[in-house]
């Protein structure tokens, strides 16, 4: 916790500093004295009061004072190439850059379009299809999976629009439809965790619809929550929809089905993904659910043919999702990938994302995964 608090602290202190230079800038390309002290005073205050603002990591102002702030760094960037490229040119041109720099009007209007884009791309839900090939004596017509995850609940869509959605889904005429997790979160009230399995449990499909836990859709014990895990199940259930935790179900006969328990802090230990296939007949296609994209090294060397998670929200923010490609943070990221020769994966980014009603490192959508025989 306390290098939590550590970092948020820096980063507050780290933005109020750069404001205040921000603005100091801004108001001297437009004449303003800043050498007086109540311009001084004015400054430090809306300074300090935006490096404040980033105390707060769920609220939406901290995302939009990130964001300026990034554009600004970038901006500076660009306002360094220009300086060295130029070298004594610039001191006597360049007039309307330096204009245009010194206002600090670029930062905000890029991070407004940014943010515009990213709340109107959450808020269109699309269909994103694969198709996975296997070797394995499926059935002829393969199998056609729905992928659901990520939906928490409240963040972008409403009832009306999930029962839209779960329309759109039942006219797919999906085998099966999979809910890998975090439907809902620590800010889903009592009557939106009923409401929003009540809806989901409305999709058609020929086999049924199975859930696996996230990390957000307990109630935390460090969170208060408005319902309790007993209430969540009896939502689940009660919708038709079958929990899979730490359990295996054969769909059809050539087609197993795994849910994983969900690796998160504070969720019950859970088995190894050897122990949870060693029964399963090696000759199904074996699909496994898990919520994060992790230990997909175990996973290819047990016997699953494809693996589906969700949990990263395709980065959810640009440039999360480079950072989390970068170092790691999760096996993949967002889309298909073979983990072997024999096992791929595939990754949501989910139908919404955590906190912020704005997404714009990858589309808010749900999978259809079209499962085929693999011919010659």
């Amino acid at each position: 916790m306390w290098p939590v608090l550590l970092l948020l602290l820096a980063m507050a202190v780290g933005a109020a500093l750069y404001f205040y230079r921000f603005f100091h800038r801004a108001l001297d390309t437009f004449g303003v004295n800043t050498k007086r002290t109540g311009v001084k005073v004015g400054l430090g205050v809306c300074a300090a009061c935006l490096g404040a603002v980033c105390l707060d990591i769920t609220s939406l102002g901290m995302l939009i004072v990130l964001h300026v702030l990034a554009a600004a760094w970038f901006v500076q960037l660009i306002q360094f190439v220009i300086r060295k490229l130029a070298a004594e040119r610039y001191r006597e041109g360049f007039r309307a850059w330096k204009k245009l720099y010194g206002s600090g009007i670029l930062p905000v209007l890029a991070s407004l379009i940014l943010l515009v884009f990213g709340y109107l791309n959450m808020h269109h839900v699309v269909q994103t299809d694969y198709t996975v090939y296997t070797d394995k004596n499926i059935r002829s017509e393969g199998y056609r999976v729905a992928l659901i995850a990520d939906v928490h609940f409240g963040v972008s869509v409403d009832e009306a629009e999930l029962l839209e959605i779960c329309g759109e889904i039942s006219s797919q005429e999906p085998d099966l439809v999979v809910l890998c997790g975090d439907i809902i979160d620590d800010a889903t009230s009592a009557e939106d965790m009923e409401v929003v399995f009540r809806t989901l449990g409305t999709i058609e499909s020929a086999y049924g619809s199975f859930y696996v836990y996230g990390n957000h859709d307990r109630p935390m014990a460090m969170l208060e929550s408005q319902y309790t895990e007993d209430a969540l199940i009896r939502a689940i259930e009660s919708s038709g929809i079958t929990i899979l935790q730490d359990e295996t179900v054969f769909i059809g006969e050539d087609l197993v089905l795994a849910g994983r328990e969900d690796r998160g802090y504070g969720q019950p230990e859970r088995l190894d993904i050897d122990t949870l296939l060693e029964d399963v007949n090696p000759e199904a296609f074996i699909v496994t659910l898990d919520h994060q994209p992790r230990d997909y090294a175990a996973c290819g060397r047990s016997r699953t043919d494809l693996l589906l998670s969700g949990h990263t929200h395709g980065g959810q923010l640009w440039p999360v999702n480079v950072i989390d490609s970068i170092f790691k943070f999760n096996d993949a990221v967002y889309g298909h990938t073979w983990i072997d020769e024999d096992t791929q994966a595939v990754v949501t980014s989910g139908l919404a994302g955590w906190g912020y009603p704005i997404k714009t490192a990858a589309p808010a959508e749900y999978v259809i995964v079209h499962i085929q025989r693999q011919t010659y």
